[in-house]
C-alpha cells in the first residue's frame, strides 16, 4: 500500500512539472484549440478522427463510427476509402455494393463530386435501404468543415437514381431521416459500460448526443437544438434543419435518472410538405397581403400588391377560400447570418395563425382556392454580428504566414480560427483571446501558417466562437480565400 502511495505521488509530480513547463512555452497570443485535451492526445498520436456512418445491422437505420486517417492524408479521398473499408462493428452493414470503387473526388466550392464506378448503382432489397445508402455518404462528407452539398457520379455522369433511390440531378445536401431508430440491443449495452467508464460520458446528456451522434438522423454541426423537454427518461427536442422543424424524441433504455444513457428513438416533422403549383392541373400561385379573414368562413381578403408577371395572369381575389384540409405553414425569422442571410423556422399551423397585415404566398387550385397557405414572418431581426473580421477579406489572395484580425463580442473573450482547403483539409486550427469579453467588443489578431500546398488552390476561413453550455459553433463567419 506505501508503494503505491508513493507511486501516485510520484506521478502527480512529475505531470505537475509537465504541466508548468508546457504552460511557460505556450505562446499566450495564438495557442492551439484544445477544448478536449485527453482526445486531443490520441488524435495527434494516431492521425485525424473523422466521422464516418454506415447502415445499421438491420439495415433500417444509420449508425456512427469514428475512426483515425493520416494526418498527412488526402481527407476527401481517404474518408471515402474508410467508408469502401466497411464497418469495423458487427453491429453495422456496408454502405457501397459489393465491387464498387472510388473513381475521383474533388471539390468545388462548398460541393463535393465523388465518382464511383457502375456498381454503386445496384440495386438494394428495397427502396429505404437504398436512401439510407445515399444519406451515409452524404452525412459523412459533409461532416468536413466546409462542405455543404455532394454531387454523386457514377463513371463521370450525373444519374437522378442510386438503386430503387430517386436522387435527382442537383447536389444533395445533408437531409433529415424521419421515423424509428433502431439500435442493436447488444451494442446500447456496451455503450452504457463505455459511459460508466467514463469513455463516453456525453451519452448522459440527451443534448450532448444530438449533437454528437445526431448526424445518424442528419442533424448537422449548424442545425439550431433546443430541448424542449426532460421528464421520466424520455426528452423531446426540436431541431430547425434546412428551414424546417422537426421534433427529435430520447430515451433512456436502462432505467431513469444521471446514471444512464440517453439514444435517439424518433424523428418526426412539424411540418406537412407542400406540392409545389402544377399547372397542368390549373393550379396557380399567387402573392398577397392580407386585409380580413372570416375564421368561421376560412375566407381570407388579400390585397394583391406583391405580384410578378406569372401572378399577374391570375384574375383570382380579394377574396379566397381556404379549403379544410389546407396545409398552412408559418415561416418564422430565428437567426441571421451575414454570408447566409436569414434563417427561417416552417412548421404547420392552424388558420388562426393568419392576421390582418400578413403576407401570404398562396397555392390555388383550378376552382380558385387555396389548398396551401404559407406565411412570412415580416417582424424584423435586429442583428448586429458578434464576430467581425477586418482582415482578410473574401476572395483575398493569402499565403503562409498571414494575418486575422477582427473585433468580438463573445464569452469570454474566446475566438476560434480554422483554415480549410478545397480539398477538405484543416490545415490551421488556433485560437486566440480577444482583449475584451461579452457584453463589451474586444479586438483580436493572430498569425496563421500552414505547409506549403505546392500550388495554389481555394480555401476557406472559418472565424466562430465555442458555445460553453452544450460545445456547439456560434457566430460563424466564413470567408473564402484563394491559398498559395
Amino acid at each position: 500500500m506505501k508503494k503505491f502511495f508513493l507511486g501516485v505521488l510520484l506521478l502527480f509530480l512529475i505531470l505537475s512539472v509537465t504541466g508548468c513547463t508546457k504552460s511557460l512555452s505556450a505562446k499566450d497570443d495564438n495557442p492551439p484549440i484544445n477544448p478536449k485535451p485527453l482526445e486531443q492526445e490520441v488524435a495527434n498520436v494516431h492521425g485525424r478522427e473523422v466521422t464516418l456512418y454506415f447502415l445499421n445491422d438491420k439495415q433500417n437505420s444509420l449508425t456512427m463510427e469514428k475512426r483515425f486517417i493520416p494526418k498527412d492524408a488526402d481527407v476527401l479521398k481517404q474518408i471515402v476509402i474508410e467508408i469502401l473499408k466497411g464497418p469495423s462493428e458487427e453491429y453495422a452493414s456496408p454502405v457501397f455494393p459489393t465491387g464498387t470503387k472510388l473513381l475521383s473526388i474533388d471539390m468545388q466550392a462548398d460541393t463535393v463530386f465523388v465518382n464511383f464506378s457502375k456498381e454503386f448503382l445496384q440495386e438494394g432489397s428495397e427502396e429505404k435501404i437504398d436512401k439510407l445508402r445515399v444519406a451515409a455518404l452524404v452525412n459523412t462528407l459533409t461532416e468536413i468543415p466546409g462542405v455543404n452539398n455532394v454531387q454523386i457520379l457514377v463513371e463521370g455522369n450525373k444519374v437522378d437514381q442510386i438503386g430503387k433511390y430517386k436522387i435527382g440531378l442537383d447536389p444533395l445536401k445533408r437531409t433529415m431521416i424521419v421515423g424509428e431508430v433502431y439500435y442493436s440491443p447488444e451494442k446500447i449495452k456496451k455503450m452504457q459500460e463505455r459511459a460508466d467508464f467514463g469513455k463516453e460520458a456525453w451519452r448522459f446528456d440527451p443534448l450532448q448526443v444530438l449533437r454528437r451522434e445526431g448526424g445518424i438522423v442528419g442533424i448537422g454541426p449548424q442545425d439550431e437544438i433546443t430541448l424542449k423537454e426532460e421528464f421520466s427518461g424520455t426528452a423531446v427536442a426540436e431541431v430547425i434543419h434546412d428551414g424546417k422543424v422537426y421534433q427529435v424524441n430520447l430515451v433512456q433504455p436502462f432505467g431513469k435518472g444521471s446514471n444512464y444513457i440517453w439514444v435517439i428513438d424518433r424523428v418526426l416533422p412539424l411540418f406537412t410538405p407542400i406540392k409545389e403549383a402544377d399547372p397542368t392541373r390549373g393550379e396557380s400561385f399567387i402573392y398577397g397581403k392580407v386585409k380580413n379573414i372570416d375564421y368561421e368562413a376560412r375566407i381570407v381578403t388579400i390585397e394583391r400588391e406583391y405580384q410578378d408577371a406569372q401572378d399577374l395572369r391570375n384574375e383570382v381575389g380579394p377574396d379566397i377560400k381556404i379549403l379544410p384540409d389546407a396545409v398552412i405553414h408559418f415561416m418564422a425569422k430565428v437567426s441571421y447570418n451575414p454570408d447566409s442571410g436569414v434563417k427561417y423556422a416552417e412548421r404547420d399551423v392552424g388558420i388562426n395563425k393568419i392576421k390582418v397585415g400578413d403576407e401570404l404566398g398562396i397555392i390555388l387550385t383550378k376552382d380558385k382556392e387555396a389548398r396551401a397557405v404559407i406565411i412570412f414572418d415580416i417582424s424584423p431581426i435586429p442583428y448586429e454580428p458578434n464576430i467581425k473580421v477586418l482582415s482578410p477579406s473574401k476572395n483575398d489572395v493569402l499565403s503562409s504566414p498571414f494575418k486575422v484580425i477582427g473585433k468580438a463580442r463573445v464569452t469570454e473573450g474566446g475566438v476560434n480560427i480554422r483554415l480549410v482547403d478545397s480539398r477538405g483539409n484543416v490545415l490551421n486550427e488556433s485560437f486566440v483571446q480577444a482583449n475584451n469579453a461579452a457584453p463589451s467588443w474586444g479586438d483580436f489578431e493572430a498569425v496563421i501558417t500552414y505547409k506549403p500546398l505546392g500550388e495554389p488552390r481555394n480555401g476557406l476561413l472559418q472565424v466562430f466562437s465555442i458555445s460553453p453550455q452544450d460545445g456547439s459553433i456560434q457566430n460563424l463567419v466564413s470567408i473564402p480565400v484563394t491559398l498559395k
